[in-house]
């Protein structure tokens, strides 16, 4: 089986952005993604990046861009 990429960066300052965050995540799991891993760094943003992969028989290449309010 052949598998897709997808790492997006977001940046998290507060709490309620986290919420935006998980649409994405949402948003990218109805589309067939599946989150493989997270990485956050310690830093005063807290930059986060997520790496998704699905199949590519599933569906076309999407790009999702991270929700602009991140």
């Amino acid at each position: 089986m052949k598998w897709e990429y997808m790492v997006r960066e977001f940046n998290v300052q507060d709490s309620d952005k986290i919420l935006l965050l998980e649409e994405f995540l949402n948003e990218a799991g109805r589309d067939g993604w599946e989150l493989v891993s997270v990485a956050t760094t310690p830093t005063e943003s807290y930059t986060h990046v997520v790496y998704l992969k699905r199949a590519t028989a599933l569906a076309e290449r999407v790009d999702f861009a991270p929700p602009s309010k991140l």
